[in-house]
């Protein structure tokens, strides 16, 4: 064991832990439910998400667009490439929620990662542009609408032809324990995966597979025993693309998502009782680190699979 590097992990570990609790605490708590018809809350929101980004160095940039007469913003910040800097992988969370939640896990814990990750890839000079960007109005009744944050968007970059390799959503990071029931929407998947809710998972359409492979295997490089699940499967299956990734899906980009599969472990899932206190802040600790290890590796890679692809 190399301890030098084991003490350095634990050591941001605690960082990432701390920096959460004080995210997602302003998120649920300070602020709480954050629909758009409490429009002044998805603006203080805004308006946090976009102090945390330039805190850390950012320039962002908004997307703004009109919504029942009311401007509502995606928030954009970038690390740029080195070598490849046309070259873009896209990490995005929503920030928005359902009416009557704090939405604790769902998705303040995303955008903690979504910041957190930002902070520590910001150190690094990576071969390809990595951007994250904070989507609105992800929760019903807007999903899979024009008027979707992350729809919005990914049209936008589809009409420019933005060279994106592909997006990862980040959708819920923090339900988990060793006695969590877990919950599966086909039978048969109980043979391959976990009784009990503590894996993070990685989910796609299968025309993004390989980029969940990707992503398993280079997050198992690091993680050892706290490896990540694939979760591959037609969009029929139950789950499978409620979130800002099929709006990717939708706009012909690769995507994936990051999650701890919502409705299907956490009973809080849209409720009143989606609080800080019911979250594991060691799992979405050592999620983060390990999505920031992961993402940094992916972002070096010469040669990624839409691009070996393409020279065939």
């Amino acid at each position: 064991m190399d301890v030098k590097k084991y003490f350095q992990e634990k050591k941001e570990q605690k960082i990432i832990l701390h920096n959460c609790r004080e995210i997602i605490y302003t998120l649920s708590v300070a602020i709480g439910e954050r629909p758009f018809t409490k429009y002044e809350n998805l603006l203080r929101t805004k308006e946090y998400i976009t102090s945390r980004f330039q805190a850390l160095g950012a320039s962002v940039r908004t997307q703004d667009y009109i919504v029942q007469s009311k401007k509502v913003s995606n928030l954009i910040a970038d690390i740029p490439g080195t070598k490849k800097p046309e070259r873009i992988i896209l990490l995005g969370a929503h920030y928005d929620t359902v009416e009557g939640t704090p939405g604790a896990d769902d998705n303040a814990t995303a955008v903690a990662g979504l910041l957190e990750i930002y902070r520590l890839l910001s150190k690094h000079n990576p071969l390809r542009t990595v951007r994250f960007v904070a989507f609105t109005l992800e929760e019903p009744p807007f999903f899979s609408s024009d008027a979707m944050g992350s729809m919005y968007y990914a049209r936008a970059c589809e009409k420019r032809k933005e060279p994106i390799d592909f997006m990862i959503c980040l959708e819920m990071l923090g339900f988990a324990g060793r006695h969590a029931k877990q919950n599966y929407p086909l039978e048969d998947m109980k043979k391959y995966y976990p009784p009990f809710g503590n894996y993070l998972a990685v989910v796609s359409l299968p025309s993004s597979s390989e980029f969940a492979y990707l992503w398993k295997n280079t997050w198992n490089k690091f993680a050892g025993k706290r490896k990540i699940y694939d979760m591959i499967g037609p969009s029929s299956v139950p789950g499978i693309g409620l979130s800002d990734h099929y709006s990717f899906n939708k706009c012909g980009f690769k995507s994936i998502m990051l999650t701890d599969t919502a409705f299907f472990r956490n009973t809080n899932y849209h409720t009143e009782n989606d609080t800080i206190e019911t979250l594991n802040f060691r799992f979405l600790s050592y999620n983060i680190w390990y999505a920031y290890l992961t993402l940094l590796d992916i972002a070096n890679q010469k040669v990624l699979p839409n691009e070996k692809t393409s020279r065939h």
